[in-house]
């Protein structure tokens, strides 16, 4: 028997998946519990009505992010800190910082896409890199200055 889940059930399947079933288990457990219903075919029709509707919605999220890794590429992002004696900077510069100022530029990056190996404690050139969903990332280039 198939049944489509209304809520999660354990080692089975997650809420909007149709599973197989035995069908005393369907019946007097699944459906009587109302953890999920048996399937019709409008069940059948909307879940691949749903599926088709998130994948095109993937397929817009991924072309959106590709034109903004795209942009994102050719940007120099500038910085300045306070620098003491010796050219040492007092404290660090942060993914939130780093995250304000592409904000800044229209960028909407948030401070947990950006990847920082280690914080930046000196001045000069980076490299930094920016991962998004669907392991899509790019990359650019921030200047620390004193």
């Amino acid at each position: 028997m198939q049944v489509y889940l209304l809520k999660d059930l354990a080692g089975k399947g997650k809420a909007g998946e149709i599973i197989e079933v035995n069908d005393g288990y369907g019946k007097n457990f699944v459906i009587k519990n109302k953890i999920g219903t048996a399937v019709t075919p409008e069940i059948l029709s909307r879940v691949r009505a749903k599926k088709e509707s998130d994948a095109y919605h993937v397929a817009q999220d991924k072309e959106r992010i590709k034109s903004i890794i795209a942009k994102l590429n050719d940007v120099v992002v500038n910085l300045t800190a306070k620098v003491g004696e010796g050219g040492r900077m007092f404290g660090s510069i942060t993914s939130a910082e780093i995250a304000k100022a592409l904000n800044d530029m229209d960028f909407e990056i948030e401070k947990k896409n950006i990847v920082l190996p280690e914080p930046i404690k000196t001045l000069g050139e980076y490299r930094i890199k920016v991962k998004y969903n669907y392991g899509l990332e790019g990359s650019f280039k921030l200047i620390v200055s004193g």
